[in-house]
């Protein structure tokens, strides 16, 4: 599977983010056959046909839709190229988390790492209206950089990933919170380091050295549900991308998760997804259903 990686001397210095209208380049933005990346993309369209598999979610994209991926993610893209119109926005965490000395920043936003809810959202025309005004500030900055420029960026991109996590979070009725209890941010961080080793509760509370109690009132007030229902999640989205983008028989999938045996993997994907990890394969490999 092709990996993209970042760019960040593209401009002849050093910049850890990029933004392009779909308008000039379109061609250089989406890839049909299952890739990842190495840094945090979000697709913004403001006009477009076609769909997107992200996480295991086919997704249409629709007017003012925006798409949110997080690096290594897995996706594949189906999408007219006539007459599209919108925003490519990329970024390495440090451009902004160095910056705040928040190791934790990305982590705070609702639609990164999120394995519960679909890394999509649908805006309304004002609210499209309303983030464009950073996206072109932005896209004007980069082409007359200047010795302030950097701050500017910062503070224009700052503004809009934290608009977007208030709309993602109230679409989808969880916490908008982005200071909230740091066990939360540390939880997802812990999360996607070892959800391929430890699958309970107890294993993450020993890692952040919190009670199991304080756990599950945190995750609640942040996602809406329990710090078991959250690692099921991901651990699900975890299988479903081996089941599509590997050969590895199931025997060795269970092995890779840290399963004690396969039939445990298969009883837990059963239960969760409704039905096996063959048929799973079968209907899905490759992104198969992207046409």
């Amino acid at each position: 599977m092709r990996t993209f990686h970042f760019e960040k001397e593209k401009y002849g210095f050093e910049l850890k983010m990029d933004l392009h209208r779909f308008e000039t380049n379109p061609n250089v933005f989406f890839e049909e056959s299952p890739h990842t990346t190495d840094f945090f993309e979000i697709f913004i369209f403001e006009k477009a046909k076609g769909h997107i598999n992200l996480n295991g979610h086919s997704l249409n994209i629709e007017e003012n839709s925006l798409f949110f991926i997080s690096p290594y993610q897995k996706k594949s893209c189906k999408i007219e190229l006539f007459d599209i119109k919108g925003f490519h926005l990329v970024f390495q965490n440090d451009f902004l988390s160095s910056f705040f000395d928040d190791k934790l920043f990305v982590y705070r936003l609702q639609y990164f790492y999120n394995s519960k809810y679909p890394q999509y959202l649908q805006l309304t025309k004002n609210e499209y209206h309303k983030i464009q005004f950073a996206l072109d500030e932005i896209i004007s900055e980069i082409a007359n950089f200047q010795n302030d420029s950097l701050h500017i960026i910062r503070s224009l991109l700052y503004f809009y990933l934290s608009k977007l996590n208030r709309l993602f979070s109230k679409h989808y009725k969880i916490s908008d919170k982005t200071h909230g209890s740091s066990a939360v941010y540390r939880f997802k961080e812990m999360l996607e380091l070892n959800i391929r080793k430890f699958h309970s509760v107890d294993e993450y509370c020993k890692l952040l050295n919190i009670s199991r109690q304080h756990l599950n009132k945190v995750i609640k007030v942040y996602f809406g549900c329990t710090s078991k229902e959250i690692i099921h999640f991901r651990l699900l989205q975890e299988i479903k991308m081996e089941l599509r983008y590997s050969n590895k028989t199931i025997s060795e999938i269970a092995d890779a998760l840290n399963f004690s045996e396969a039939n445990n993997l298969t009883r837990f994907f059963n239960r969760l997804e409704g039905t096996t990890p063959s048929m799973y394969r079968l209907n899905y490999q490759n992104d198969s259903n992207l046409s």
